[in-house]
């Protein structure tokens, strides 16, 4: 009778398990309120794009190099933005990265995420040139309201050779 209350707890421990839990969103089927966008393996590997600067919608990481802001835009790329100048900082380029949610800069290469690759660029030239590619070295990305991926949306679910780059709230 005296282990009876420890016994009783290591059975209630030992019951719960991470399917008992609540999802992050706090409801009990497991649905999102996002949708993925996905990619094919061709598609996102030829997406990096250095395009017009263009406005700040959801602005994420940000990272200072020799004058320069590099500012993520969450799931899309990263704004270039000349700070030279402090009282007049101009944005002057945006590089297009599908997925891109994380960067880091060591010497004259950004590191960013395009979706599960880890992609290197150069930013010693001016076309920002991908130098090299990692394969699948992140995991997906998972929808913001959720601590693990819907079964809906799995790999298995989906099309052949996709890959999730972003999510939108379903309308």
């Amino acid at each position: 009778m005296r282990y009876f209350p420890i016994a009783i707890s290591i059975f209630l421990i030992w019951s719960c398990t991470i399917e008992d839990q609540p999802p992050f969103n706090n409801s009990n089927d497991g649905r999102t309120a996002y949708e993925p966008m996905l990619m094919t393996r061709v598609q996102m590997e030829t997406s990096i794009k250095v395009i017009s600067p263009r406005e700040i919608n959801r602005p994420g990481k940000i990272y200072f190099k020799d004058g320069f802001i590099f500012l993520n835009e969450k799931y899309e790329g990263v704004h270039v933005i000349d700070n030279r100048n402090p009282a007049d900082p101009k944005n002057v380029k945006f590089i297009k990265i599908p997925g891109c949610l994380d960067m880091a800069v060591k010497n004259n290469t950004l590191y960013v995420d395009n979706a599960v690759d880890l992609v290197a660029i150069d930013l010693s030239s001016q076309g920002f040139i991908e130098v090299s590619r990692q394969k699948n070295v992140f995991p997906e990305l998972l929808p913001p309201d959720q601590i693990e991926m819907p079964i809906a949306f799995t790999a298995e679910k989906r099309p052949a050779d996709t890959y999730i780059v972003s999510w939108k709230k379903f309308d």
